[in-house]
This record gives structure tokens, sequence and C-alpha cells, in this order.
């Protein structure tokens, strides 16, 4: 299973614009300069964004895009979803054959579950969150030099091992910022 294009672009395109709080608006030129990726393709990933929500467009000479919400309202699973949709990712064919399972099938059940924890743990991570735990690692997103400044007890959650498990010790109970264990850290 593989996230779209447009999925990436947008996550790292709101995760740009939330480690730039001083600009208020910001052109499609220069978040896909950023990223270096295509500004036309971009700006199409944006014009979804604002129809979900997530981004306000201005028109004219100083016109752009700007996060529609907090940093702590925006969520991994928002921007997933525009762009992935809702339903389910397994669709059982059994109308279409004699299958006779029904709810005691083992196939649907395990898919069910993982996409619930899935969608359960991206609902869980905010831009915010992203800005408090990677945000100093990604280097592309801070300064024009691509310099980042790091504490050097932190590592990008993404090269974590582990940081969410059944128990999901590495998550916020409540819009924190996301914490890996420290066996996982070291």
């Amino acid at each position: 299973m593989r996230y779209s294009q447009s999925t990436e672009l947008a996550l790292d395109s709101l995760f740009y614009m939330a480690m730039h709080p001083e600009k208020a608006d910001f052109a499609v030129e220069d978040v896909a300069q950023a990223q270096h990726v295509s500004s036309s393709y971009l700006a199409k990933v944006f014009q979804q964004l604002v129809k979900a929500g997530l981004l306000r467009s201005h028109r004219g000479a100083k016109g752009g895009y700007a996060l529609a919400r907090p940093l702590a309202q925006i969520t991994l699973r928002d921007i997933v979803v525009v762009f992935e949709g809702s339903s389910p990712l397994y669709d059982c064919n059994a109308p279409s054959k004699p299958c006779g399972l029904g709810a005691k099938c083992l196939i649907k059940a395990a898919f069910s579950e993982a996409e619930r924890r899935m969608h359960e743990v991206l609902q869980q991570v905010s831009l915010q969150d992203l800005v408090g735990q990677s945000g100093a690692h990604a280097s592309w997103l801070v300064g024009s030099a691509g310099q980042s400044e790091t504490s050097g007890d932190r590592q990008p959650i993404s090269k974590l091992p582990g940081t969410f498990s059944s128990v999901s010790p590495g998550l916020p109970a409540s819009g924190g910022a996301v914490v890996a264990p420290a066996a996982v850290r070291s």
C-alpha cells in the first residue's frame, strides 16, 4: 500500500507552511520550489486542500495560500483523507461468491482493524506535533541554506523504528508533542 504523490505533496507543503509562521501567505511557486516539484501540479493539490478547509486562498497581487486552522487542529489523517478518501482499503467480494463467513471472516476483521489503527495513529499526529518533533531535523524546511539547528537528542520520527505500537506509547494522549520512547531513541 502506498499513498499518492498528491498526499505526499500535501503533507510536505503543509509541514513547510507550519514551519514558517512568520509568513502570512505562501505563493504556490515558493512552496513548489522548496520541494523541487511542479508548481502547476502543486496548485491542483492546493485547490483540493482549500475545498477541504485545510487551506485558505487569497486572490490578488498579495494573494497566496495560508493554513485555515491552527496547527494543532490539522492532523495527518485530515490531510490523507482529502486525497485517499475514507472508503475501506479492503472490500470483501463475498457477495459475488458463496462464502458464508460473514462476520466470522478473519481476513475482513484483520484488514478492518489494521485500517482503524492506522487512522487512529494518523489522527493523533498534528502539524503542531510535526513542527515540535521533526521540524528541526527537516533541513529542507529550515533556513535558506538548508541548515537546521538540532538539540542532538531528537531524531526525525520517520527514522524511529517501532515508534508506534499497538499501545502507541509515543503518541500524544491529547494533542501534545509526539515523543518516541527512550528505548527507541537510543
